[in-house]
């Protein structure tokens, strides 16, 4: 297949499963620029397997299967950390951290001073 004919058939395909994949990408994800990263690393995969030219037989449930690896991708290599900083005046001015785990896969620290 030619790269005209690929793109043609990528923008098709872009233009009908676009909307499905954002909403299911959305209902996952609470960062919008999270979301953004996603969908474009997701389509930039589905182009390159167009390219390649091998066989879909379902491209909505494709690019949906995509979509998932590429969130669950994303945030295993952005583990997000959440910074709280509490200071109190003391005589001490040491630092101690204290470690949260959340339910939301976040790392909460919190940082007071004795």
């Amino acid at each position: 297949m030619s790269t005209r004919k690929t793109l043609k058939l990528f923008e098709k395909i872009y233009n009908e499963t676009y909307n499905n994949t954002l909403k299911y990408i959305i209902c996952r994800c609470s960062n919008l620029s999270d979301v953004d990263d996603i969908i474009q690393e997701t389509y930039l995969e589905f182009y390159r397997v167009l390219k390649e030219k091998r066989e879909i037989l379902d491209k909505k449930a494709y690019i949906i299967t995509i979509a998932k690896n590429k969130m669950i991708k994303y945030f295993k290599e952005n583990e997000k950390t959440k910074t709280i900083s509490i200071f109190q005046e003391t005589s001490n001015q040491e630092f101690t951290t204290i470690d949260i785990d959340s339910r939301h896969r976040y790392r909460n620290r919190i940082y007071y001073q004795r």
